[in-house]
């Protein structure tokens, strides 16, 4: 197994050796961040104040966990250029073809390579080019084809790199060099195919892994590590998942330790994944394989301790044992980064600051899981009022069919202690429609049958729960993030948690099974994002050109001085009792 006995490829440089019997060791130190999102300042410009996660923040155990080992490595998993009001500004940068500040920061912290994740293409090719545009580092992606003269312009990436370290032994030093490959969820295609469409082509995860690992071995490596931005199942025992995939990965022959990412999650120490077979969440291992995910926003640093020996005779490596954690940061920010990125962080905070609207009333996400908002209204608003315009100017086929939106709340508070959107009267900031609509998604329209209607509202009603009547937020499903809990306007439903399973919606009009309807959504809903309704791209109708936070934008702009004055209207109602109704609980 090339995980028990690696054969040394590497320059042999030693001057003299022990002949114990016993070889020394020493001990390779895998580090890796994932889903960093743009967290780079440590500083929450919603809160407007300094939160312990970062890169800042990173940086100061990255310094600490290097200086543990006899050599380490440092690897960037992807979703790193996308997700916070850092980026939303990197991107107004980059269309303006200013130097961005990324590559300075990530050369600072001395990363070895940085992995492509599915968000990096959620502004297009020139932008991701733009933001790794300096780095020292090569970005990876094994199964990323570049197809278009365009691509091939933009794009500046490899399947696989080696990096080699100098390891001690006795009185010299060994070469070891280690195979870094990476891939990426092919569901891109789906999720940012106004982007991507005719441009690239992604092959399936492990025919890639496995191409490249034999590839990276005959190159000379010692030892493999899968950068993988994708995860496994959770809270299932189903293995087979084209999106999470790291389950299928772990068993590819040739793979010494894996980095994953993509769900958040922390591993070691998560208990999502213990209905898998040959998965030990305690010690972090994968078939026997070390891994580890680093949860988000650089809160945690994920390490894989390597304590590796050099057999002479055979001029080859032996892994002896590893140890998988993860790290989580302190309270102190690397005050180098701060510096660097001091005048950026000052550009980002007057970025926030623009207005570009009003509104009469509070809009509020605190209940959002639990009934109707104005801040949820809003959304639907904007949606509903791009569409009409579209429609009116295209007469499309369908303008006579039911329209329906449909939105999740992505900062909806989870329990009475939770952090939720909260806009109050008056002006509407760039960093509002941030902080309302957090991700970059542009506007799709489905057509879908009735009977995909109901099933997409009882898979959304799966974000509830059964609780107690005189506690409001035992009724939320903790386990079911808020971007997975769709809410509609232009249908009255209530639902049921109490009822079983598919059975808990019930709609005051009745929804015909082979009835045509349309819905305004995401593109990464209407392309299959979530598993809702059999949605896979092929019921789309219509792409907009436009983002949905410049939809809100522009609709909030459209109103003028009287501003956003709804009348709140409460479409649907969360039933579960007598005495309990939570619309009863405020806006």
């Amino acid at each position: 197994m090339w995980r028990k006995s690696i054969a040394l490829t590497g320059l042999f440089c030693m001057t003299s050796m022990t002949s114990a019997a016993t070889p020394p060791t020493n001990t390779l130190r895998i580090l890796a961040t994932s889903d960093v999102h743009g967290h780079f300042t440590g500083f929450n410009y919603f809160a407007d104040r300094y939160e312990p996660k970062g890169l800042a923040y990173t940086a100061e155990l990255i310094k600490a966990a290097r200086q543990q080992a006899d050599a380490s490595v440092l690897i960037e998993n992807g979703d790193l250029i996308q997700g916070s009001p850092f980026t939303d500004w990197m991107v107004t940068q980059s269309e303006q073809h200013a130097k961005l500040p990324l590559a300075q920061l990530l050369n600072y912290l001395d990363y070895d390579a940085a992995n492509l994740g599915n968000h990096e293409f959620n502004y297009g090719l020139e932008y991701l080019a733009a933001a790794y545009h300096g780095l020292d580092a090569p970005v990876l992606s094994a199964n990323l084809i570049a197809q278009s003269d365009y691509a091939k312009q933009q794009l500046n990436h490899r399947a696989y790199t080696i990096i080699e370290r100098d390891m001690p032994i006795g009185d010299g030093k060994v070469a070891l060099k280690i195979g870094l490959v990476g891939v990426l969820p092919p569901q891109i295609m789906q999720w940012d195919t106004h982007h991507l469409a005719e441009h690239v082509q992604v092959e399936a995860m492990r025919d890639a892994a496995e191409r490249e690992i034999q590839q990276a071995r005959a190159a000379g490596a010692d030892l493999v590590v899968l950068v993988a931005h994708t995860g496994m199942p959770k809270h299932s025992d189903i293995t087979s998942d084209s999106e999470q995939a790291v389950w299928e990965l772990a068993q590819i022959e040739g793979v010494d330790a894996i980095i994953f990412g993509h769900q958040h999650e922390l591993f070691p120490g998560t208990s999502v994944y213990d209905q898998l077979a040959n998965v030990d969440s305690q010690k972090g291992t994968i078939f026997g394989v070390p891994a580890v995910q680093p949860g988000v926003h650089g809160e945690y640093l994920g390490v894989i301790d390597l304590t590796l020996s050099f057999d002479e005779s055979h001029k080859t490596w032996h892994v002896e044992s590893h140890q998988s954690t993860v790290l989580q940061v302190g309270a102190t920010r690397d005050a180098r980064v701060n510096q660097m990125l001091a005048s950026a962080h000052t550009a980002t905070l007057a970025f926030m600051k623009q207005s570009i609207g009003t509104t009469r009333a509070a809009l509020s996400q605190q209940y959002a899981r639990l009934q109707p908002t104005l801040a949820m209204q809003l959304i639907h608003d904007a949606q509903l009022w791009y569409i009409e315009r579209y429609v009116e100017a295209a007469n499309p086929v369908w303008q006579n069919l039911p329209r329906l939106s449909a939105a999740a709340p992505f900062h909806a508070a989870l329990d009475a202690n939770d952090g939720y959107t909260l806009i109050e009267p008056g002006a509407v900031t760039l960093g509002d429609i941030g902080d309302l609509y957090r991700y970059p998604n542009t506007l799709e329209v489905v057509k879908i049958k009735g009977a995909a209607l109901k099933q997409w509202l009882e898979e959304s009603a799966r974000a509830l729960r059964v609780g107690q009547p005189n506690d409001r937020w035992s009724w939320v499903n903790k386990e079911i993030p808020s971007y997975q809990f769709d809410t509609f306007k232009g249908l009255n439903y209530e639902i049921d948690p109490t009822q079983k399973v598919g059975q808990r919606v019930s709609t005051a009009d009745d929804i015909n099974d082979e009835q045509d309807y349309v819905v305004i959504t995401n593109n990464y809903r209407a392309s299959g994002g979530g598993d809702f309704a059999n949605l896979d791209g092929s019921q789309i109708i219509y792409r907009a050109p436009d983002q949905l936070q410049h939809i809100l934008i522009e609709y909030l702009k459209s109103l003028g001085e009287k501003g956003y004055s709804p009348e709140f209207e409460v479409n649907w109602k969360l039933v579960a009792g007598a005495g309990f109704e939570p619309t009863t609980f405020g806006l």
